[in-house]
């Protein structure tokens, strides 16, 4: 009777360990499943964002700081009203919406979906012809002003290590040299590049005092690939103008993919999914980036903008 007693003892005991670690187990692979949809869902936010993985707590697009809440948006666009004397021209700037994260995921917005601001009413296009900005473009295209772009280019490149700026991409290496970030003018930088400076600023769709608004030199090494992301408003148009493209570049708009040639402009509105890739094994693909303000926008509705949105040298 005893060593019955004890065998179901010694099985009461087994069954007890093999059950333990059996809830144990699922406990564990819960946690592991948990945790791995989290940095998922993490992962993707980041991946449709529009600086790819910038961390930048100056960047308007992705810090999402407490200066583009609603609240004081609204209220921005209410002191500029108040200065007017009435609301003539600001009804659609009213009716914007203000984009924030968590509501990124359920826009009715599939293919263009800004990530600070959305202007309704304006008109939606992938991609803009160059002859739409034919006379004011022009000195961009200049076969001597777009010499001397990239000749400007060159002696930075080669000779000049500060003013540059890394972009975090996933794959290969993507330089910036910015002119104008976000509306604020880079003073070191442009005393390196005076000419180009002049010509950028002789544009008058040109985003000026608006956090919106940069033009920069961006350089794609090879094996570089800017992931898929949304630009922060479709107020605006964005150009690149071409200066060095080594095969196997392209530029993808909502999944219609152009390719890069030097001295003809691309411009594209880029609240619209895009990405950028040099696939390539040499040379640097780089272009002269510009935003300009989307042709529909009232200039009511621009100063508007720069006093919600102001560069940091205004703030």
């Amino acid at each position: 009777m005893a060593d019955d007693d004890r065998f179901l003892s010694q099985g009461y005991i087994l069954f007890k360990d093999v059950l333990l670690k059996g809830l144990f187990a699922i406990f564990m692979l819960s946690t592991v499943t948990l945790i791995t949809k989290v940095l998922s869902k993490k992962y993707q936010v980041q991946h449709f964002d529009e600086t790819n993985f910038c961390s930048s707590s100056k960047c308007l697009r992705c810090s999402r700081k407490n200066s583009t809440s609603k609240e004081i948006l609204s209220k921005r666009l209410e002191a500029f009203s108040s200065t007017q004397g009435n609301n003539t021209g600001l009804q659609r700037l009213f009716k914007a919406t203000i984009c924030r994260e968590s509501e990124d995921s359920n826009s009715p917005l599939s293919d263009q979906k800004p990530t600070v601001l959305h202007l309704h009413g304006l008109s939606c296009r992938l991609w803009y012809d160059q002859e739409e900005y034919k006379e004011e473009l022009q000195s961009l295209i200049l076969t001597r002003n777009y010499e001397s772009i990239k000749s400007e280019f060159k002696q930075i490149r080669e000779n000049l290590k500060s003013g540059w700026f890394r972009n975090t991409t996933p794959e290969g290496e993507w330089l910036v040299f910015h002119l104008f970030n976000q509306g604020e003018k880079v003073a070191k930088n442009c005393a390196s590049c005076p000419n180009t400076v002049k010509i950028i600023e002789s544009i008058g769709s040109f985003i000026k005092d608006c956090s919106f608004g940069n033009a920069l030199f961006s350089t794609l090494k090879p094996g570089t690939h800017i992931t898929p992301h949304f630009g922060p408003t479709n107020c605006r148009i964005r150009c690149h103008l071409p200066l060095f493209v080594p095969e196997g570049c392209f530029l993808c708009v909502n999944g219609e993919k152009r390719h890069w040639t030097e001295k003809k402009l691309l411009l594209f509105d880029d609240s619209f999914i895009h990405e950028a890739s040099h696939g390539g094994v040499k040379g640097e693909r780089t272009v002269l980036m510009i935003d300009l303000w989307h042709p529909e926008v009232l200039l009511i509705e621009k100063e508007a903008l720069c006093f919600m949105f102001p560069s940091n040298s205004r703030l």
